[in-house]
């Protein structure tokens, strides 16, 4: 069986080939679902769906096709803050969402899609495009496993010369330069990444401060650098976010600060950068760190998609960092975040 599989939003860019395969792309590859039919306002991505991936009906109004095609899921690259909506939409009508990240645009929205999936029992999971992939599966386990002991700080920086400069088309330009849209800059964009490690790895913190600000990009109105420190019991989270490092996309093997990384009590674990496909562990075994190049992922969670497919095909509740629970907890994180920012103060959860 093939899932009845429409698009709701084309104008994000993880759904299309730009920094990898993209959502379309490896959805396709799974051999599990079935293109009926998409919606998007931009005529120019319907004829480039059409074309790419011969889905053969396109809509202008998501709303049209929600009422007209038989769907089993659909996958939403809509802007931020219109994916609640959307998600509401989909699921009065029993249908499966696969939704671009972040969740939404602030928490009201994220506890309104939660809310949403479970009063109609569908599905949902969060594409977070190198979240899903062996080398994060790989520290969850080492982490899981004890290799490393107690954690007590994770370290994230996932920063690039800015979107108009890491290859983002117009079309997604359009909504992420745009705080209300977007729900912010460079934080949400970027810090929800190492959010979402924190969050899986040690937890929901107990406080959130933030600095952040427009330091280098006069042509935008959102913040485009951001640090978020992360307050647990026994433990810290650190979380840089930059849409100005220059020259990041040639230079990335020289600066410093890693993708993801994972101290504890016993050794540590550091991913530098998504290009990098090994881990170092560093451990009473290895005291010199190792080099580790992950395991492949079992078949049906080789993705996010893939994943998807097969927890909506067998009837099993998606677990994991892509979760909607989860990811509701990210963005609460994040909200406390921008409200530190303002207030200057430290924000205590939960809000």
């Amino acid at each position: 069986m093939k899932l009845k599989t429409g698009f709701i939003g084309l104008c994000s860019d993880h759904l299309w080939p730009v920094w990898g395969k993209g959502a379309i792309k490896e959805a396709e590859e799974t051999g599990n679902f079935e293109f009926v039919a998409a919606a998007d306002k931009n005529p120019e991505l319907l004829e480039r769906i059409k074309k790419e991936f011969g889905v053969k009906k396109t809509y202008s109004s998501y709303q049209d096709m929600l009422k007209k095609e038989s769907l089993d899921v659909v996958i939403i690259g809509v802007p931020n803050s219109e994916k609640a909506d959307v998600v509401e939409a989909a699921a009065e009508k029993g249908i499966h969402v696969l939704i671009d990240k972040p969740l939404s645009a602030n928490l009201e929205q994220a506890n309104r899609i939660l809310q949403s999936a479970k009063k109609y029992n569908i599905k949902g999971m969060v594409y977070y495009h190198g979240v899903s992939d062996p080398q994060s599966w790989e520290i969850y386990n080492l982490v899981a496993n004890g290799v490393i002991g107690k954690i007590f700080q994770i370290e994230s920086r996932i920063a690039n010369a800015g979107p108009e400069l890491h290859g983002c088309s117009k079309y997604f330009l359009e909504w992420l330069f745009d705080p209300k849209k977007n729900g912010g800059g460079a934080l949400i964009d970027y810090a929800c990444y190492g959010a979402v490690y924190a969050r899986w790895l040690i937890g929901q913190p107990e406080g959130v401060m933030a600095v952040g600000g427009r330091y280098v990009k006069d042509n935008i109105k959102a913040e485009d650098n951001a640090v978020l420190l992360l307050r647990y019991n026994k433990a810290v989270a650190v979380l840089q976010a930059s849409w100005s490092q220059f020259a990041s996309d040639t230079a990335w093997k020289a600066y410093i600060g890693p993708r993801v990384a994972v101290y504890g009590s016993e050794g540590s674990i550091i991913w530098r950068s998504r290009k990098d496909e090994t881990l170092t562990l560093i451990s009473k075994e290895y005291p010199e760190g190792k080099e580790i190049k992950p395991r492949p992922l079992p078949k049906g969670q080789e993705n996010a998609p893939a994943y998807f497919a097969t927890c909506v095909l067998n009837d099993k509740p998606i677990e994991g960092p892509l979760s909607l629970p989860l990811c509701r907890d990210v963005q609460e994180i994040l909200e406390a975040g921008y409200r530190s920012i303002e207030s200057k103060k430290e924000i205590s959860l939960p809000i």
